[in-house]
């Protein structure tokens, strides 16, 4: 059969090429975040019919029959983590009929210009549902976010790192090496964060010992019993339920600095201090907001963990020993750098607090 009546026999199977590509890409993204495993993007595409034409016509390509091409639908998958690739593997040679022979590992790949093509190819079998030749194969390919980036640009650029002169190629493989090793650091540090965070919870457990207040162990501070208590209490005062997931830890976070609060024994002083005050301020601040942000108490019909912090910050400042000058001058800059709000507009809200929370 002739190249150009392959192309017509593909063209009568587009829609169902595309079908079943549109379904399989669905089943993956609902597979993978049901086990958990977060990616970057699950992506298809159907091989153009003009594309296919050249692929037919390349003299380094010899084909039987039309389903001999294996990348008629390409599937591709990218992972925000070089470790990730292994479980997403895992998970496809489980669950795909997967053609070993023809499936290809590239992340193997010695020469440090081939960076963009360090990903895994696999080879798969459709399933007879799918109302497909049963001898067409698709093509699922893994590699990491910044794997793909490198890929990308080479496509654009027209030109493979390997067929070019060597003073760029050159070129190449010096980015080609600050990629991989920006890919291994990203691994480090998602490690690394993994173990202060067990770490931090240990020593936020124990009351003795003073953590820096950061995104991470605001997130422990907010689940021991002395935070949840206040929130329990502002909960009751609102007449809300309190949800387990935390409200806004980076702003809390940032607002607690601005305090004056930057560390878990300086939020226990809080908490101490200006802890059984707290639901005394619901109103005057609920008062204040409608009156100068438009925020209603009865439009929050839930408070998240944590929530009782920010009110926690507000007592700080606006009832802390300070010149009132001074305070005044925390709760504008806060305004302005958490709420993006100009310094005249900033200033006149810091003001208007002071004057409800009886600063």
């Amino acid at each position: 059969m002739s190249h150009d009546a392959w192309v017509a026999e593909y063209a009568q199977h587009c829609d169902a090429l595309q079908r079943f590509a549109d379904d399989t890409v669905g089943e993956l993204h609902t597979a993978l975040a049901q086990r958990g495993i977060k990616v970057q993007f699950v992506t298809t595409r159907v091989k153009a019919a003009t594309s296919l034409e050249r692929k037919l016509a390349r003299p380094d390509k010899t084909y039987a029959h039309l389903w001999d091409v294996t990348d008629l639908v390409g599937i591709r998958i990218a992972t925000y983590f070089e470790h990730t690739i292994e479980e997403v593997a895992r998970f496809i040679e489980d669950n795909y009929a997967v053609d070993f022979r023809h499936s290809t590992d590239k992340s193997r790949a010695i020469d440090v210009s081939s960076f963009g093509y360090k990903s895994l190819h696999y080879v798969c079998a459709a399933p007879q549902t799918a109302r497909l030749p049963a001898t067409f194969r698709f093509e699922i390919q893994l590699r990491t976010a910044l794997q793909h980036a490198w890929a990308e640009v080479e496509h654009d650029l027209g030109y493979k790192a390997d067929t070019i002169p060597a003073q760029i190629r050159r070129r190449f493989s010096r980015i080609a090496s600050l990629l991989e090793i920006a890919d291994l650091e990203f691994d480090a540090i998602r490690t690394e964060l993994a173990n202060y965070q067990t770490t931090v919870q240990q020593l936020v457990v124990n009351s003795n010992d003073t953590v820096a207040l950061d995104e991470v162990s605001l997130v422990a501070m907010i689940e021991t019993f002395e935070v949840a208590t206040l929130d329990e209490a502002l909960a009751q005062n609102m007449r809300v339920p309190r949800s387990e997931t935390p409200w806004f830890p980076p702003y809390l976070v940032q607002l607690l600095h601005g305090a004056g609060i930057t560390n878990s024994t300086e939020l226990r002083h809080a908490i101490a201090q200006w802890g059984p005050a707290l639901p005394s301020m619901i109103s005057p601040y609920f008062k204040f907001s409608e009156h100068m942000l438009g925020l209603r108490r009865d439009e929050v019909t839930f408070i998240g963990a944590g929530y009782s912090l920010l009110f926690l910050a507000y007592a700080n400042i606006v009832r802390g020993p300070e010149l009132k000058l001074n305070r005044v001058a925390r709760l504008t800059m806060a305004y302005q750098q958490l709420d993006n709000f100009d310094e005249r507009r900033a200033h006149e809200l810091a003001n208007a607090l002071m004057q409800a929370l009886g600063g």
